[in-house]
């Protein structure tokens, strides 16, 4: 299994590059063979979370990550109640 860390750069979400000291357009991910050179790594970055560079999935079970999910249909219209209390 191929580790990588995953950050969120300004609401982006992308892998641990390579080479940091310069942000390219798709760059090369940074793999890791083990667990503790990839906490190494994530503990570098605020945001960072492990996952599985094949499957993209969080190898931390401390973050959510794995557990995103859509909203349904009675959380997007209390979304919209808010909403237009909030603009009121």
């Amino acid at each position: 299994m191929k580790l990588a860390v995953v950050i969120d750069v300004d609401g982006d979400i992308m892998y641990v590059p390579e080479n940091t000291q310069v942000f390219m357009n798709y760059p090369k991910p940074k793999l890791f063979d083990n667990l503790m050179d990839a906490e190494e790594e994530c503990a570098k970055w605020n945001t960072g979370v492990i996952v599985d560079y094949e499957t993209g999935k969080s190898v931390d079970k401390v973050s959510t990550y794995n557990d995103i999910r859509p909203f349904s249909f009675s959380e997007r219209e209390r979304a919209k109640e808010r909403k237009e209390m909030n603009n009121g």
